[in-house]
């Protein structure tokens, strides 16, 4: 099987946002993979995030549509890891709920890509491999 990795919210928009400061780095990451998996938590996520900077819906419909369509992206099913996820909690509060949802498909695929410093950090403590290997 070849290189795979569970994409965080961050990584998505910053591969679609040009003017982003890591644009390059995270679709050459993004491009780097096999397969691609996108929790459908994270499709929400990005969604608010295109609402909330102004991006009018049949803009953030072809932009979804880009991404779900691509071959190399499998959209997960996350109900399964909602409960899972409670238990990767530690001591954090509640509003790092969706983080632990990504987290937990990431435990079970083995890879995680995401510039959350706080999230690289709980992924490296469960033995997930966190893309890219370093950041700045």
């Amino acid at each position: 099987m070849g290189r795979i990795a569970v994409i965080d919210t961050n990584v998505v928009l910053y591969s679609i946002n040009p003017s982003s400061r890591r644009y390059e780095e995270a679709r050459g990451l993004i491009n780097s993979l096999d397969k691609v998996v996108l929790p459908i938590i994270v499709v929400y996520e990005l969604i608010w995030n295109l609402a909330v900077t102004g991006v009018p819906p049949k803009e953030a419909k072809k932009t979804v549509s880009r991404i779900l369509l691509n071959e190399r992206v499998t959209l997960v099913d996350d109900r399964q890891y909602l409960l899972r996820a409670f238990d990767l909690f530690g001591n954090l509060s509640l509003k790092h709920y969706n983080d632990s949802v990504i987290l937990a498909i990431a435990k079970e695929t083995g890879a995680l890509a995401t510039y959350d410093k706080k999230l690289r950090k709980r992924g490296r403590k469960l033995g997930v491999k966190v893309l890219p290997e370093v950041i700045e």
